[in-house]
């Protein structure tokens, strides 16, 4: 009997993709994957590289970094990138292995021709992996829930000082203190709420100079990777493209960092409006389980 040449069907069972799958099954599943070759030097994939392969970590642990932001130590059975592989997006992470560690990896399109040819078995994959992003999904609900409810009452300390500011009798630091407080609450205001465009609803501005890609949008801000105006201050117009529907916009730059330009728009007509806040509402609902 030749042995298998990847994970075990012991590892695989306890991933969720493969809940429902029998030995056989998760034998050839298995045969799938190969050994990646770890140095600890190097990351096993990188912030914004195009995610083609997912990994099973079986032995050792791999650190999962968002710069700036959130860490996560893995331990096995872990697979790692899944999502991200599946759905061709870009990494949002990097992926650091520690030495002496195990990890196997399977390429996007093996595992996909692998489930065209075994329809059935790919039918299951497809309910657990709705299960996994459902879950998610939910979770991230919850998540965003508490930070709203921490936002409101944010919000309601701030607007406190602020009155208690104006209440007491001036001080050198009164001004600025109440500017600062000032400039809190209406950065925080739900009006300045930004959406990341999804893939599924993409939106662009069209200008004089030519079209630019809307990296995130409010209903009072849009943030566009050039072409795009490129001093602060000057005032711009263009046609915002909402996943297909064109509506005119006309604003200032308010700001340009890191390559990206965000425009303040000017009030926009009644009609107009309504039809960012329904963009803005199919973009959102699209995080929601409903």
């Amino acid at each position: 009997m030749v042995p298998p040449m990847g994970p075990s069907a012991t590892e695989l069972r306890t991933i969720p993709l493969f809940h429902g799958f029998g030995d056989e099954e998760l034998s050839k599943l298995g045969n799938l994957f190969a050994r990646v070759t770890v140095d600890p030097q190097k990351p096993l994939f990188d912030v914004g590289e195009q995610a083609m392969e997912l990994y099973l970590l079986t032995a050792g642990e791999v650190v999962l970094e968002r710069p700036g932001d959130d860490l996560f130590r893995l331990y096995p059975p872990a697979l790692i990138g899944e999502l991200g592989a599946l759905t061709g997006l870009p990494r949002s992470t990097r992926a650091n292995v520690a030495a002496g560690s195990t990890v196997w990896g399977l390429r996007a399109k093996t595992i996909q021709d692998f489930f065209a040819t075994n329809q059935e078995l790919g039918v299951r994959f497809l309910v657990n992996l709705l299960g996994v992003v459902a879950d998610k999904v939910h979770r991230d609900q919850t998540r965003m829930g508490d930070m709203r409810q921490n936002l409101i009452r944010t919000q309601k300390e701030l607007k406190r000082l602020r009155e208690l500011v104006l209440e007491e009798a001036e001080t050198p630091i009164s001004a600025p203190v109440h500017d600062t407080l000032d400039k809190l609450i209406t950065t925080n205001r739900r009006v300045n709420y930004r959406v990341e465009p999804p893939a599924a609803l993409p939106v662009s501005i069209r200008f004089d100079s030519g079209v630019g890609k809307v990296v995130d949008v409010s209903r009072s801000h849009v943030t566009v990777i050039p072409p795009a105006p490129a001093a602060e201050g000057s005032w711009t117009s263009g046609v915002l493209s909402l996943a297909g529907t064109e509506i005119p916009i006309s604003g200032k730059v308010h700001r340009i960092h890191n390559g990206k330009v965000t425009l303040e728009l000017d009030l926009l007509i009644e009609e107009y409006a309504a039809t960012l806040e329904g963009y803005l509402t199919r973009a959102q609902l699209l995080d929601v389980l409903v």
